[in-house]
């Protein structure tokens, strides 16, 4: 997937030339670990497994334990993901899939307490974005979103929720993205879950 000469403002050391877009498979996973191990696997060791697995898993999990259970997920077929790349370097992530994919998600006291109808129930969730610091303020994660909602249509749609924060912009870091850019995007506000998440959903 090609993505025409994305212009913004020049305010970061790396000039973003022409963007490439992949999903994350066995064959593109040694450029996802080189782009997490740049950023020492991105949040305190986090490797993208937050969703992926309980609570008490995460815990017990090292941080080199945590990369091996991603890659193990991803060369079973039961991980997901979207990369940006610009000049055959990644640096761009986006973390989605089947709803049913992401535990920590599915056990959310709050969530659950939404009781769904089975005919509202998710077919995908995203729930990670990150950009290389390098790369930030120019609009890549209004790409690398676009992107990935395109990759959800490819695969048949439907319902996709998101997780943004509450607070207000720049107070905590955007990695599940942010309320306004999922506004621009056709997502609509859901419910609040807790005190500081709020459900979004998009029929594609």
């Amino acid at each position: 997937m090609n993505m025409p000469e994305i212009n913004g403002k020049d305010d970061a050391p790396r000039k973003v030339t022409r963007i490439e877009a992949k999903l994350l498979t066995p064959d593109t996973w040694t450029d996802f670990e080189a782009f997490f191990t740049r950023y020492h696997g991105v949040r305190g060791g986090c490797w993208c497994t937050f969703h992926l697995c309980s609570s008490s898993d995460f815990t017990r999990m090292t941080k080199d334990e945590r990369r091996e259970y991603h890659r193990r997920r991803v060369l079973e077929g039961r991980a997901s993901g979207l990369l940006l790349y610009d000049r055959g370097e990644a640096i761009a992530w986006c973390q989605f899939g089947k709803a049913q994919d992401f535990e920590r998600n599915n056990r959310n006291r709050a969530y659950k307490a939404l009781a769904l109808p089975e005919s509202l129930a998710p077919d995908w969730r995203i729930t990670c974005l990150f950009v290389d610091r390098s790369y930030r303020r120019r609009g890549l994660m209004s790409a690398l979103m676009k992107q990935t909602l395109k990759a959800i249509a490819a695969r048949g749609g439907g319902i996709v929720e998101v997780f943004p924060h509450i607070q207000p912009e720049n107070t905590r870091p955007a990695y599940t993205g942010t309320i306004r850019l999922y506004e621009k995007l056709g997502f609509e506000q859901v419910a609040q879950l807790g005190k500081s998440t709020l459900l979004m959903r998009k029929v594609i």
